[in-house]
């Protein structure tokens, strides 16, 4: 499977893989005799092993709901891209978990502890994007493995999209698998040789309406169905909402390489919009990510601009992954109160 570079700097990313499987190495043993860091609550890990996009913004917005649901006042803790405040992440969580509680920064557990002084009701952490973050001691860490590319059998970074050895699943407590229309037998068989369990559950994140730039404007998915479509997709997996656009659109008609976490400005917008409307694009569709950057703008564009809802389905395990969740603050409660 190829990695996040072009082939031609193939060479270049197999000698930089090297290196980086040199550091990984080095770090594992740096930390395997230093203790984890208590932080006084439960601690619920979300995480991946591969760069890009595995889904983990939409499932950790339903854990912190699920938890929610079930009485409890999570707080999200998360670095943020570069350790900023109006990272995309962050940006998100904001928006789709109003007055929810996030300690971003680089230092989690002392970001938990102030926030914890100014939320004294926070009774659990969810920690976004924490699998490599093991100075902060968890009691569930969770694994997502996307099932459009899930890359266990391939190679570190850069060469590969591997951020540490896919035995690296042994330390989890379980997987999930996302962006999955279905169970896949050769997948299972592959994480349980890797982690020694199979997933916990298999989930799919389904497009429930779309929303336009404009205020109010909001429509049906099918709306796409006789349309155009140009994507903008600023995250390391673009090819998913590709392939989620061209199951309900006429057709993609272009599709511009964005960084992950990219960048945007007028400029910019004002010459990716020329680029569609060049494509024939009758409207476009953004990440949410993006779109927490391009709607500040404020840019009137000439062509309809929309970002799908998202909404988790679970094609097999929700209520297994429930009751890991209710077994983990239980367990964490109770050391926490020692």
């Amino acid at each position: 499977m190829s990695g996040p570079l072009p082939t031609w700097m193939r060479p270049f990313a197999a000698a930089a893989s090297v290196g980086y499987g040199v550091a990984i190495h080095v770090r594992a043993k740096r930390l395997q005799d230093r203790l984890a860091m208590d932080c006084g609550l439960p601690v619920i890990s979300v995480g991946n092993i591969t760069a890009g996009g595995t889904g983990k913004t939409p499932l950790t917005q339903w854990i912190v709901r699920a938890l929610q649901a079930g009485g409890h006042s999570p707080m999200i803790a998360l670095r943020g891209h570069k350790g900023a405040e109006q990272a995309d992440e962050v940006l998100e969580h904001r928006t789709g978990l109003p007055g929810i509680v996030l300690a971003v920064g680089a230092d989690r557990a002392q970001r938990i502890a102030a926030m914890r002084v100014k939320n004294p009701a926070c009774d659990v952490v969810v920690l976004d994007d924490g699998f490599q973050h093991e100075q902060l001691r968890r009691d569930c860490d969770l694994v997502l493995i996307d099932a459009t590319r899930p890359a266990l059998d391939g190679e570190l970074l850069p060469l590969g999209w591997l951020r540490e050895p896919a035995l690296s699943l042994r330390r989890a407590t379980g997987v999930i698998v996302t962006r999955a229309f279905k169970v896949d037998d050769d997948l299972t068989d592959q994480i349980i040789k890797l982690h020694g369990q199979a997933p916990l559950a298999w989930c799919s994140h389904v497009w429930t309406g779309l929303e336009g730039i404009e205020e109010g404007a909001v429509h049906e998915v099918n709306w796409l169905r006789r349309k155009r479509v140009a994507v903008w997709a600023g995250t390391g997996n673009p090819r998913a909402i590709v392939e989620q656009t061209e199951s309900v659109a006429a057709a993609v008609v272009d599709v511009p390489r964005l960084v992950d976490h990219a960048k945007w400005n007028a400029p910019k917008l004002a010459r990716l919009v020329q680029r569609a409307e060049q494509a024939g694009a009758d409207a476009i569709i953004v990440t949410q990510k993006d779109w927490m950057k391009i709607a500040p703008l404020g840019v009137k564009t000439a062509l309809p601009l929309v970002r799908p809802r998202l909404a988790i389905e679970f094609v097999q395990g929700e209520s297994v992954l429930l009751a890991q969740l209710t077994r983990a603050i239980r367990v964490g409660q109770s050391r926490c109160h020692r």
